[in-house]
């Protein structure tokens, strides 16, 4: 199996835990080559070489923006080989996708769990949206969103991971508030429309984003569905009111937060709406999310 490690993850701890992660699985008998990551986008060209290279399972040791690297690198002309599996070594701020899974964030146990683990069918969503006013396309496996989620990951790339990634994530949160305003938003879901002034569009994949926040309890890794939130016109004393809630799951009892489960979702918005996947940002609206069903076999 090929690990690609991202040594800067977790405000560098990959890199400093790597050899005691590295020394176990070898004393495990693990048969695996490591290489590691170099800058910003590089994990999707790891993957992609190690494809060629003739490796069917691969392992993203980070985070969750490296989980997304290594999937975009596996996509090969919109679909994967379904003799490729991922796994992961879950070391990054907030592993969110670690938590779907429930693969430990320890470091020693998540390698136990790699090695007796077994392959589990997953969905994936093609985001096909606006960066640098050019159209691109990305993949995710777990959640992705617009607004104010999307100004909030732009702020926590660019924070200091020193604190983890529930307090980073909280503090990103509020300094955020400050200046956002809402969008005047227009999207569908499967062909029905809804127009408003919104806080957020949530896509979910998986049940946790946001360094542990309960998202989308209802969401399923394999239905061939998005569970999507829609956070509506809250103002800021509502956002601050309700942050407790969402990680209980409760949030969504709040008459200005609504959900539903699609296949496919167009967004459009009259004022600047960035986009962030697995909590990278990668572009802005207009945006479309489509599923790609049980796509991407999971180690598990």
């Amino acid at each position: 199996m090929k690990l690609i490690v991202n040594p800067e993850a977790a405000n560098g701890a990959v890199g400093k835990n790597w050899p005691r992660v590295r020394d176990f699985l070898q004393a495990e008998g693990a048969k695996f080559e490591a290489v590691f990551t170099e800058e910003p986008g590089h994990a999707t060209q790891l993957a992609r070489q190690a494809l060629d290279d003739g490796y069917r399972t691969i392992v993203a040791v980070g985070g969750d923006g490296t989980v997304n690297e290594v999937i975009n690198g596996l996509v090969v002309e919109g679909s994967v080989d379904p003799e490729v599996a991922l796994g992961l070594i879950p070391c990054g701020t907030g592993s969110d996708f670690a938590r779907v899974l429930d693969i430990p964030r320890d470091y020693m146990e998540a390698c136990r769990q790699l090695l007796r683990s077994e392959p589990r069918p997953a969905d994936l969503g093609r985001i096909t949206c606006l960066r640098e006013g050019r159209e691109v396309e990305r993949y995710f496996i777990n959640a992705a969103g617009l607004g104010f989620d999307g100004e909030v990951a732009d702020l926590v790339n660019r924070f200091p991971k020193v604190l983890g990634g529930t307090i980073t994530y909280l503090a990103c949160l509020f300094i955020s508030l400050v200046t956002y305003r809402n969008k005047n938003v227009e999207l569908s879901f499967d062909g029905q429309p809804v127009r408003g002034r919104l806080n957020s569009v949530i896509v979910c994949n998986g049940r946790y984003f946001g360094g542990g926040m309960f998202i989308a309890p209802g969401a399923s890794l394999d239905d061939g569905l998005f569970y999507v939130v829609i956070l509506g016109n809250l103002n800021k004393l509502e956002v601050v009111m309700n942050v407790p809630r969402v990680y209980k799951g409760t949030h969504l009892t709040h008459p200005k937060v609504s959900h539903f489960s699609a296949k496919e979702i167009h967004i459009e918005a009259q004022e600047r709406m960035f986009l962030q996947a697995e909590g990278e940002l990668v572009g802005e609206a207009p945006a479309t999310f489509q599923v790609i069903p049980r796509a991407l076999k999971v180690l598990v």
